[in-house]
């Protein structure tokens, strides 16, 4: 196979075996998990220690269950309606913040920062320690301003709208970052004929903003919908209390639940979600490749203007501090616990009992300390070879001729219709199976992270290499420069930004992973959102506050200090390696 540079020049064969070698460490990383997770799903019976049985009983035992139907309706219900409140609630945040003159409009970005900064299981248990039925601050007020004799609400955060409206509260910081840009650089024009026209703030957001911004309503709403089937924490935590399963939670009951799993149901469950996600993306992808009919931005120019809103900008001022507030309740919530014995409403005697005990057991625990070092581990070890492997698999895409490399650009995205609970069903079925001994060590936590977060590496590493000239290159090679010099010398420099910015958020999600890490980490392999949630399941309310409280510290400070790297040395190497 001739792999050839974009100016027709032959590559070294060393490199040619390299390419071919990336190609290899896809296929294992992506083909074997895939196939293993089809094969048990077709194999019945005692799948570990016995002779299973190769036929459709799984599919049958699943397809003639009547909850299996009542799973989908679940599902779909709860996908649906947690990403049509977080898009309503990101969507207006970011017509406030980028439309309008709204006052302070600027601090929902501090809110976002604070977002992304916590693990989302710290943020539900928050809401249950909130809107819990018995002991939840705002139903304890509730009562006891409405007098309510009874104990127990008069809101159930363990029900279907409880979980909707949760998992909705945290997808609006990730739908307000998604809407901003192309609201920010939407053309005013339109928008301002139809105010010499005549038409209110109103009318003009009905009849011109919204049209405009449909294909990126309707893009942020699949994307949404698709992430919010594959959730886990709000359904493993809200859901399973209330007995609302979706699918997730099914299949981690089959695993994780059970004295023996059950793994041919839990890998036919796995497939049916697999591809109600695939359908899902497939849907993203027809939507998003139709956006051209859409397009506001031309070789004209366009002059960016927000919108005065007059008297009512003290009203969307109200809401910039309001919405960002449910971000902020919860934690602060947490944080109250981690001060007392055991979980207590705020009042004044819960105030005299205040203690730093919670944070003396937290540094003093093992379980504790070596789940941060294990999660520093394998998310620094993950986001490094995850960015890496996109950096080379980008480069193959965009600068080689080599026939076949859209199969190797397609094969890095596979990873995005697997859902973290599917994803460690086909890992752990992998590796019971091959000779390769990773169970139940970090190294397949490691390869869990990589496969997963892999498609998110290439969204960086693509447009960031795009955005490079191929002049640099051709002149290494003419110079007599190997193709690995060449990398190493003068691309992976001028990438650094998009190559950190990739690290950064790979780190940072994979850090307080949920789903996958459930799966795969084992007794002697704990992780830090595995910590928590076995904490709050053997009712450490208080240890899980003080915990939480300095990993969300943690995060907050790596955050800033990598934002500051990349600024200051990022973009300065990569404009000195430009010089």
């Amino acid at each position: 196979m001739n792999f050839r540079y974009t100016i027709g020049r032959n590559l070294p064969r060393k490199s040619t075996w390299g390419m071919l070698a990336v190609g290899a460490i896809l296929l294992y990383l992506i083909v074997p998990p895939l196939f293993f997770l089809f094969r048990t799903s077709f194999l019945s019976g005692d799948t570990l220690f016995g002779t299973p049985t190769l036929g459709l009983e799984n599919y049958r035992t699943v397809l003639q269950s009547a909850s299996t139907w009542k799973l989908l309706l679940n599902s779909l219900t709860f996908a649906l309606g947690s990403s049509i409140v977080g898009l309503t609630i990101g969507g207006v945040l970011a017509w406030i913040v980028e439309r309008t003159n709204t006052p302070f409009r600027k601090l929902v970005y501090v809110a976002v920062f604070l977002h992304f900064a916590t693990p989302g299981i710290l943020r539900v248990i928050g809401w249950i320690l909130l809107i819990g039925p018995k002991s939840g601050y705002i139903n304890v007020l509730l009562r006891n301003w409405f007098d309510i004799q009874a104990t127990t609400g008069p809101l159930n955060i363990f029900s279907m709208p409880g979980m909707i409206m949760i998992e909705g509260l945290m997808w609006g910081s990730l739908v307000f970052l998604l809407m901003s840009a192309p609201l920010r650089s939407m053309d005013p024009a339109l928008e301002e004929a139809a105010a010499m026209s005549g038409a209110g703030v109103l009318k003009t957001i009905w009849k011109v903003t919204l049209p405009m911004a449909l294909p990126s309503i309707l893009s942020v709403l699949l994307l949404a919908f698709v992430r919010c089937l594959e959730a886990f924490e709000v359904p493993a935590l809200i859901g399973v209390p209330a007995g609302v399963h979706v699918f997730t939670t099914k299949i981690w009951f089959e695993i994780k639940r059970d004295i023996f799993p059950n793994y041919g149901i839990a890998s036919a469950y796995s497939v049916f979600a697999l591809l109600l996600v695939g359908f899902g993306l497939y849907l993203y992808s027809r939507a998003t490749r139709a956006s051209y009919k859409f397009y506001t931005i031309t070789g004209k120019g366009y002059r960016p203007k927000v919108t005065d809103l007059g008297k009512w900008r003290y009203v969307t001022m109200i809401l910039i501090f309001i919405l960002p507030l449910f971000d902020l309740l919860p934690l602060l919530m947490l944080a109250w616990s981690s001060f007392l014995p055991f979980h207590m409403a705020p009042s004044w005697e819960a105030l005299s009992k205040f203690t730093l005990q919670n944070y003396e057991n937290s540094l003093a625990s093992f379980r504790t300390l070596s789940s941060v070092k294990n999660s520093l581990i394998v998310s620094s070890v993950g986001a490094t070879a995850a960015t890496l492997l996109a950096m080379v698999v980008a480069w193959i895409a965009v600068r080689t001729k080599l026939r076949g490399r859209w199969f190797l650009d397609s094969l890095a995205s596979f990873p995005l219709v697997f859902p973290g609970v599917v994803l460690g069903v086909a890992l752990l079925k992998t590796y019971l199976t091959l000779p390769i001994p990773v169970y139940n060590t970090l190294w397949i936590l490691i390869i869990g992270y990589i496969v997963r977060y892999l498609p998110y590496a290439m969204r960086y590493c693509h447009p960031g290499l795009l955005q490079i000239s191929n002049e640099l290159e051709e002149s290494a090679f003419i110079c007599g420069a190997s193709w690995a010099t060449t990398f190493r010398k003068i691309l992976v420099p001028l990438m650094l930004p998009a190559l950190f910015g990739a690290w950064i958020w790979i780190f940072l999600v994979s850090f307080r992973e949920l789903s996958l890490s459930i799966m795969l980490s084992g007794p002697t392999t704990p992780v830090v959102a595995v910590s928590i949630f076995e904490l709050w399941e053997n009712g450490q309310v208080s240890e899980v506050g003080a915990f939480g409280v300095m990993l969300s510290v943690m995060l907050m400070a790596l955050s800033v200090i990598f934002h500051k790297f990349i600024k200051t040395r990022g973009v300065e190497r990569s404009e000195q390696k430009g010089e």
